[in-house]
Order: C-alpha cells, then structure tokens, then sequence
C-alpha cells in the first residue's frame, strides 16, 4: 500500500480532525496520523499531518492574527458578564496614528477563583487562581506577574507559601516581592523540578531516586542519611544538591510552609493542559471553561460527601484513618501534663520501626514532621491524643473540613453572551509582527 493516497489532501485531512482538535487541545501530529489511518487505512507524510493539524486548529480556534484581535473583547466580555473579574494589561505601542497596540502582557483572574483562595491553605500552587500572557518568560515578566498577584489576589495577606520551579526569573523576580520574603511569606521549589533538574546533569536513576527520596523526607535524620548515601554515590551530586537551600527543596527542612504538598503538578495539569498550543483567546476561553467546570465538579462532590455526613476531605479521611490504624501498636509515655508532651514508640515491621518521636499536643507538633506539614495528627499523635483523652479528629486542620471544601467552591460563574453582544474594546491590539508563531505546533 503506498504511502500518499491522491484523494487524501490536506483539507480532507483536516475535516476528520476537528473533532479531535476542538476536545483535545494536546491533540498532535502522532495523532493525526494514526487517526487517518484509522479511516482510510492510509498513512500520510509528516507535513501533510503538519499543514492539516494546523488547518484544522485555525478552523476550529481561529488564525493567530485574529486571536490577538479578539483578545481584548473576549476579556471585556467575560468582565462584563462576571463581574469583578480581574483583567490588567500591559500594552507596547505599535501605530501611533491608529491607536493600535501589541501585546506586552496581559493577566486575568475570575472572581470565583479569589474568592475561593480565602478558604485555602496559604499556598499558591492548586487552586486554578490567575492567568497571564506574555511576550515571554523573564524576570521583567515575572516580576509583572507577581505584582499583579499581591495586588489582586493576596492583599496583604500573611503567611503565603509560593511554590514554583527553579526559572532564574522566578526566584529573582520573588526576591523582590515582599509578600513571598520571610516572614511575610516563602518561596519553595518544586521537588519534581529539582529531581528534573539534576538528573539532566547526572542522569543517573539510582541517583535521581535518591534526589526524591532526601526532598520527600520529612524527619531531618532520615534526610542526612539519604544525603551521606548520595555522597558515597557521587560526591559531585551531593555538592550539586548542598547548594540548594535545603528550606528550599526539602520537606524534612521547609518548616511545615508546603502543607505536606512537594510539586506543582495539580495545578499544572488541569486547567492549562494542552492550552499553550492554542491562539491566545483559545487559551482564555478554556481557562475560563476550564475553571467553570473544575469549580463545578468539585462543587458537587461536596455535596456528596456532606450528604455522607463525611467530615474532611477524602485526602485528610485517608490519612488520617491510616495514621489511627498505624497508631494502635505504639506505646506512649507521657511527660508534661499541661503541655501533653509524651515520647511514643513505634514496634518493628519488617525491620521498621521502634523509634521513638516525641509529641507536643499544645504546640501540635510531632518530631517525625507529618503533623506540621500535613495539619492533621500523624498516628504518633493521635496515640499521645489517646493517652491525655483528647480528640484527635478536633486537631485537623479547618481546610480539610467539608464545609470549607464547599465553601472554597460554591461561588457561581456566569455563562458568556454571543459576541455579536460583546462591547467594544477601548483599544485595537494586533499581532506583533516581530515575534515568530512556532513553526512546529506539537
């Protein structure tokens, strides 16, 4: 069978795709080509596959020039039928005589999303919060974006952890924000990005697999052995990690800021997925379907689990239930009465155990880190708990609570009118001829 069939041109080719594109944006080349065969029993060359998976996102998104266009009258729109949502702008000047302008930067945030954050953890990493567009990622843009951030989503509030990769703009750009400069707030890195980070430099697994395992400990002596392993490996390795701030990187250092939450992933996954293919009101448009739909679904299994007379969150049931069951085999001995301090035992499994962690139930700390981290009582302190008649479930963290999950979720979007109802734009933007749309979507 040859490879070319005459018929299979790039605008049939990109009629069966439309489908695909329009509820994948992550949808690429491998998979037009399989998707072609797979109706017509052809394979096609890797520029058709191109030319018509690049047809068939402007039939269904649009070209990259009208995207610029509508840019601003899509963001007026959503404006205007979601009040208080936020949109700022940063323009560069283009046509002086036509008021025209190109794109700087651009950052919104919906209302439901601000309002949410005021029943989170002070950590800036999961929920779908604000998005922004640029010309390009570096320090003059982060720093922008940053402000933005402290001006419309944090004002002034106290105590937010702010978790990122490792961008030389990022940790500069932070540097210079007070709200994430102790004791204000913190930076900390994503251990994914950091593990990413030195194996590309070692690219070693058994190395790479230690790298987590040290981040991902939460007892400071645990994280010393790990760290005395890797140098026996690779003294070079050790060095590499030992520069890194340890309160940076390291749960067993971070002080209890990330809330037991070591990646960026939950929030890099959902709503942007597959979206930094697209022209850019494509984007907006799904950040905005995206977050109506993230809302609503969670909305609904609150209500689920209330209905269940459920207390906390499945995350916090789980651990918590775990930790109980891991704490019937401890053995407890108390010291301090009024401070319900008390050393706990743990018993050998499997050439595990019998260590002993000590338990301050007033100051809700365990010296194995998991109850500062995590806000709910690790199994050694549920076991102290026991001891001084206090109910564990009483120390979970209030973020954990059905109600505040709820709560976090239960604010509306509003559905966006036809454009034909859409407001004109105080001012026309246009692409920049200057910069290159990539020549290889995929």
């Amino acid at each position: 069978m040859s490879l070319e069939h005459g018929n299979l041109d790039r605008v049939y080719v990109a009629s069966l795709l439309l489908g695909h594109v329009k509820c994948n944006p992550s949808y690429g080349i491998k998979h037009v080509i399989q998707t072609v065969k797979d109706h017509t029993g052809y394979d096609i060359a890797y520029q058709k596959a191109w030319y018509s998976l690049k047809m068939a996102r402007e039939m269904v998104y649009g070209t990259w020039e009208s995207s610029v266009q509508k840019l601003p009258k899509y963001l007026g729109a959503l404006q205007k039928y979601n009040p208080e949502t936020i949109v700022e702008w940063q323009h560069k000047a283009h046509d002086t005589s036509t008021g025209a302008y190109v794109i700087g930067y651009v950052f919104w945030a919906f209302k439901s999303c601000i309002e949410g954050f005021k029943h989170c953890r002070n950590l800036i990493s999961v929920l779908p919060l604000a998005f922004a567009i640029v010309d390009e990622e570096s320090l003059l843009s982060w720093k922008w974006f940053l402000r933005q951030l402290s001006r419309h989503i944090i004002r002034g509030q106290w105590g937010i952890c702010l978790i990122s990769d490792r961008h030389a703009g990022i940790t500069r750009a932070v540097r210079e924000c007070p709200d994430f400069v102790p004791p204000n707030g913190v930076h900390r890195y994503c251990l994914r990005y950091v593990c990413s980070n030195f194996n590309s430099k070692y690219k070693n697994i058994v190395l790479k697999d230690l790298c987590w395992r040290v981040g991902s400990e939460y007892q400071i002596r645990k994280f010393n052995r790990i760290m005395e392993e890797i140098k026996s490996q690779s003294l070079e390795a050790f060095q590499w990690l030992d520069r890194i701030d340890k309160e940076k990187w390291t749960a067993s250092h971070d002080g209890g800021w990330r809330c037991g939450i070591l990646t960026t992933d939950m929030s890099e996954c959902r709503v942007l997925k597959g979206a930094r293919r697209l022209p850019l009101t494509a984007i907006a448009e799904m950040t905005f379907q995206r977050s109506v739909h993230y809302f609503r679904e969670r909305l609904a299994r609150s209500t689920v689990m209330l209905t269940n007379n459920q207390l906390w969150t499945d995350f916090a049931y789980k651990m918590f239930t775990r930790w109980h069951q891991n704490s019937i085999e401890h053995t407890v001995t108390k010291y301090h009465q009024f401070q319900q301090s008390a050393s706990v035992v743990t018993r050998r499994h499997g050439g595990h155990g019998v260590n002993t962690h000590v338990v301050k139930i007033a100051n809700r700390e365990c010296s194995c880190g998991k109850w500062s981290q995590f806000g709910i009582p690790c199994s050694h302190a549920q076991k102290v708990c026991a001891a001084f008649m206090i109910n564990a479930a009483s120390m979970v963290k209030d973020y954990y609570n059905i109600m505040t999950y709820k709560n976090t979720y239960s604010k509306s979007f509003e559905p966006v009118h036809f454009k034909d109802y859409w407001d004109v734009p105080r001012f026309e933007l246009v692409h920049d001829p200057t910069i290159r749309i990539s020549s290889r979507p995929g």
